[in-house]
């Protein structure tokens, strides 16, 4: 029995059904898949390139767009997959630092560093939606 040909994963059909990434979908972008909380989610880059501003406005920003910040796996995805959307510079991501709430995590997309930054320092944000699939 061959087991590789006769399983179904699931979402297999959800995933086959997705655009093109760079595609519009969702109200922005596909940006490819992601994974928030255990589960893969289709991710929307949405429009628009907040400027510098403190982690809290970044959070806010993003959320009058009916989104949220991207995680740091979304942002591996989106500095993969659609730098090319991005200035060359720091952006916010969702997460705060594990140790220290002052702290929250960043994506350079001029080289694709992660690394943290004061929540009053100046970085830009973009905008995600994450779509279950």
């Amino acid at each position: 029995m061959n087991t590789a040909t006769e399983t179904t994963l699931p979402g297999v059909a959800a995933v086959s059904a997705l655009p093109a990434i760079g595609a519009a979908y969702g109200g922005g972008i596909f940006a490819g898949i992601t994974l928030h909380e255990d589960k893969l989610h289709a991710l929307v880059l949405l429009a628009d390139d907040g400027e510098d501003m403190e982690w809290p406005d970044a959070l806010e920003f993003a959320a009058k767009r009916d989104g949220v910040l991207p995680s740091r796996i979304d942002m591996i995805v989106l500095y993969k997959n659609l730098r090319d959307q991005f200035r060359k510079t720091w952006y916010w991501t969702s997460e705060e630092h594990p140790v220290n709430a002052d702290y929250a995590f960043v994506q350079l997309f001029g080289g694709g560093l992660q690394g943290y930054g004061h929540k009053g320092h100046d970085c830009r944000a973009r905008a995600v939606r994450r779509v279950a699939i």
